[in-house]
């Protein structure tokens, strides 16, 4: 009877001890998560509206600054790299604002760098934040050799991405005159695959003077007569 009564109470003490255990790793779990989990409901307004002006390519300029405050709180709260993504890609919307004057202009783009370079140092493989960096750059008139590191890693991490393609084809012919050869290579690489995979896109840039055909007879007559020819004689639809 008293071998019973002990085995009853240890086992009591047990389930109280197991209990207690996993009441507390409970507490300890949530306590852990819920900054990430609040850092994430506060950014929700951020992510829907990035996600309207990809589909719509309009944004309420006068709810830039809100969603801006918004996106540095999430950062505040929980400093993951997918919020600094959003406040670069905020900044750089404020940046194209041209009721804003020039200075504050130019601020947000610099903001816009910052941000995009703290998401590369923790994501590297990240081309379309490479990119920005190096529109932004260009944009604000740096020099070659700091728009260069940063628009081949945009190459070097996503070299077939579509959505990228054609900017960064822009881009690198704009600052072809100032590239080493490395650069070269990779644009020009850059220059076939978007020829290859978009080739109604950038006809229709080339008609447009988005990129300038001097520069693409440039890039690749030497390597590839054939696709001049092409692009001269304004090719095949193929997307």
């Amino acid at each position: 009877m008293q071998l019973d009564t002990f085995m009853t109470g240890k086992s009591s003490l047990y389930r109280y001890t197991l209990m207690l255990t996993v009441g507390l790793s409970a507490v300890v779990l949530l306590t852990l998560s819920w900054p990430r989990l609040r850092a994430s409901l506060n950014y929700l307004p951020v992510d829907t509206a990035i996600s309207n002006y990809w589909k719509t390519r309009q944004i309420d300029n006068a709810q830039l600054d809100g969603l801006i405050k918004k996106a540095e709180e999430s950062i505040a709260i929980y400093n993951h790299y997918r919020y600094q993504a959003g406040l670069s890609e905020l900044k750089i919307l404020s940046g194209q604002d041209m009721s804003r004057s020039l200075w504050q202009r130019r601020q947000a783009m610099e903001d816009a760098i910052k941000a995009a370079e703290n998401v590369v140092r923790h994501a590297p493989a990240r081309p379309r934040e490479w990119l920005r960096i190096a529109r932004a750059k260009e944009f604000l008139a740096y020099p070659a050799e700091e728009i260069m590191p940063a628009f081949k890693m945009s190459i070097l991490t996503g070299r077939v991405e579509p959505t990228l393609m054609l900017m960064r084809l822009e881009l690198g012919l704009r600052q072809l005159p100032m590239m080493d050869d490395e650069a070269v290579r990779l644009l020009r690489d850059q220059a076939l695959l978007t020829w290859a995979n978009q080739k109604r896109p950038m006809q229709k840039r080339i008609e447009s003077g988005h990129l300038n055909i001097n520069q693409l007879r440039e890039l690749l007559a030497e390597s590839n007569p054939d696709v001049v020819r092409e692009m001269d004689g304004g090719g095949e639809d193929n997307g």
